[in-house]
């Protein structure tokens, strides 16, 4: 397993983030976030990218696995299931006031995914949050197989 640092500049602030995951790297991108992430397959790239984005958002290290949520994404394609996945975590992380810090995709074929995934209300005392992620753009998105086994290019809109 690689430890890698990803370097989040918002606003003029410089915050480092550890990553633990196979391979996560920081592109640069002018006032956004990008990220390339780096998994054996496509399971594990779509859950990594996921706690990848969750890592940028705040701190994970006091995050329980309190609450379990099951939740189904569709899209016509991989790039836009991609799309679909972050965007909906994000979507419940801001409606519901959630921190998630567990990821499991239960299936993904023929544009559906179906996943569990497990975390705790956000509490001010206990939880240091980071930043907000608008949302996750096509811009230079990439979801593709290579030698290592998956790999995906995203950017958040900060």
């Amino acid at each position: 397993m690689y430890i890698a640092q990803v370097v989040v500049r918002y606003r003029l602030q410089i915050q480092a983030i550890k990553v633990s995951l196979p391979i996560v790297r920081q592109i640069d991108h002018t006032g956004d976030i990008g990220l390339v992430v780096t998994a054996h397959t496509l399971q594990q790239l779509f859950e990594h990218a996921a706690r990848a984005m969750f890592e940028v958002i705040g701190e994970l290290g006091n995050v329980q696995t309190q609450q379990r949520v099951e939740l189904s994404v569709e899209a016509d394609d991989l790039e836009s299931l991609f799309v679909r996945w972050l965007s909906e975590l994000n979507f419940r992380h801001i409606t519901d006031e959630l921190m998630f810090c567990q990821f499991h995709i239960l299936s993904i074929a023929d544009g559906q995914l179906h996943a569990e995934i497990q975390g705790e209300p956000i509490d001010a005392n206990r939880h240091t949050i980071y930043t907000e992620v608008k949302a996750i753009t096509y811009h230079h998105l990439r979801v593709e197989k290579v030698s290592e086994g998956w790999q995906a290019q995203f950017i958040f809109d900060m």
